[in-house]
């Protein structure tokens, strides 16, 4: 997948999110509404491209090039940083980190982390439906698997970005 459908879907995650995980988090009340949503989108946003760091043509590793160069190099790409195992080590790690901050930091960082963790779980599946695929069960094993055999930038991501618009529709008519 591409990056706008990477975008499209973490926006898609951001606001399942936003509107089914956020809500569920306890926080002194000082943080909520719009900021709390405008936290998780964000953090959507990002964590959808944030996976791509280990790619140093991508629009995040354009941005990011030392790190990207060096995680590039030392892990390559669709490894490390598209492995399940690793992303929720990873999400629980920040989440963790976040709960130390004092408010109202705390709650926009505990949001913010949701919204990533969500952007890098959308950028995962939208990656399964392409023809490489990802490491499911890394570090057990290398192997690539997949859902769908779409090549990147093709009628994958046009079906990907229908599909998100559909899901969000339905989330906003209260139908998901």
């Amino acid at each position: 997948m591409n990056k706008p459908a990477h975008l499209m879907g973490g926006f898609t995650a951001g606001i399942a999110a936003a509107k089914y995980i956020a809500p569920t988090v306890t926080e002194n009340g000082f943080v909520n509404g719009i900021a709390g949503i405008g936290a998780v989108l964000c953090g959507a946003i990002l964590g959808s491209l944030l996976p791509d760091i280990d790619h140093r043509q991508s629009y995040i590793g354009r941005k990011l090039k030392i790190a990207s160069f060096i995680i590039s190099k030392t892990l390559g790409h669709r490894s490390v940083v598209h492995a399940p195992l690793v992303i929720f080590a990873f999400s629980a790690l920040l989440y963790f980190f976040s709960m130390e901050l004092t408010s109202p930091y705390q709650a926009i960082a505990k949001y913010f982390v949701i919204g990533l963790s969500a952007g890098m779980w959308s950028h995962l599946f939208l990656d399964m439906m392409t023809r490489r695929g990802i490491p499911l069960l890394y570090p057990l094993t290398k192997k690539s698997f997949r859902i769908a055999n779409f090549k990147g930038g093709g009628i994958g991501d046009s079906i990907a970005n229908t599909g998100c618009i559909i899901i969000i529709i339905l989330m906003f008519l209260d139908f998901l």
